[in-house]
């Protein structure tokens, strides 16, 4: 274990010079990197979720959390009202997986009807509405929009879907505010390393310049409930990298990507 925590840390310093080293060249262009950060799984208060909002907080950093609406959100919106860099967005609607023996899992069954899914997605965003001041972002449970999904939530009040994994892509559906790199492995939930993360995060803004995408976030995905203590250092490790003056990264809140899907509508 010693030694692999060696090589780790050795692979993190690594990964830290690369990262920078990219950043530099986005600088010599003139452009600076951006970022945003999406947490899942927010229900009711507790010690994680007051965690992530210090962190925010104390670094500048906006976080669009992804609520549940399926329950009294009540002490939920109170505990965040203070933290004005945390904006609520939906997180499906009761984050129960109804496509069982389907091969992934899914709110909604791909069968369900557009108009029943659209009814029950719009009940939902009222709940969350009416308690926090959300964002009408839609971040499906475990990251899955049907066709029939798709199609429902072009006719509820929501105005983007933020995914993981993938470029955005409006087609079809509402545009797409994605994630890119989750923190976590799952099955069992554990901290992914920091150099596999920082090893990401250099590639996908090194794509970024290569095409021109200057104003292309990329997203960091947590689930503040399932982060380990290496999870939670990491993450202010890189918080702390990000929001130093030096590094010029700009990280972008639900509200200004919000804006940016409606300026590209026009």
């Amino acid at each position: 274990m010693a030694i692999a925590g060696f090589v780790e840390r050795l692979a993190g310093r690594d990964a830290w010079g690369a990262l920078g080293r990219e950043v530099a060249r986005w600088r010599r262009a003139g452009h600076a990197p951006c970022l945003w950060w999406r947490d899942d799984d927010a229900r009711r208060p507790c010690a994680a979720l007051e965690r992530l909002c210090a962190l925010s907080a104390t670094h500048g950093a906006p976080v669009a959390l992804a609520v549940i609406p399926d329950v009294d959100l009540t002490e939920l919106a109170a505990a965040i009202a203070p933290w004005p860099l945390v904006r609520a967005i939906q997180h499906g609607c009761d984050h129960v997986d109804r496509n069982q023996g389907g091969g992934f899992s899914a709110e909604f069954s791909p069968a369900s009807p557009p108009e029943e899914i659209a009814a029950v997605i719009e009940a939902a965003w009222a709940r969350l509405k009416s308690a926090t001041n959300a964002a009408p972002i839609y971040a499906p449970p475990w990251n899955v929009v049907t066709d029939n999904v798709s199609t429902a939530l072009v006719r509820t009040p929501l105005e983007a879907v933020s995914l993981y994994g993938a470029e955005r892509n409006a087609a079809g559906g509402l545009p797409q505010i994605n994630a890119h790199l989750d923190i976590m492995r799952w099955r069992p939930a554990r901290f992914r390393g920091s150099a596999v993360i920082l090893r990401r995060l250099s590639d996908l803004l090194r794509a970024r310049r290569r095409s021109a995408a200057w104003d292309e976030p990329v997203g960091i995905l947590t689930h503040h409930r399932n982060l380990d203590p290496d999870a939670w250092e990491f993450l202010a490790a890189l918080l702390d990298w990000s929001t130093a003056e030096a590094s010029q990264v700009r990280w972008r809140s639900a509200d200004a990507l919000l804006e940016g899907v409606r300026a590209s509508a026009l």
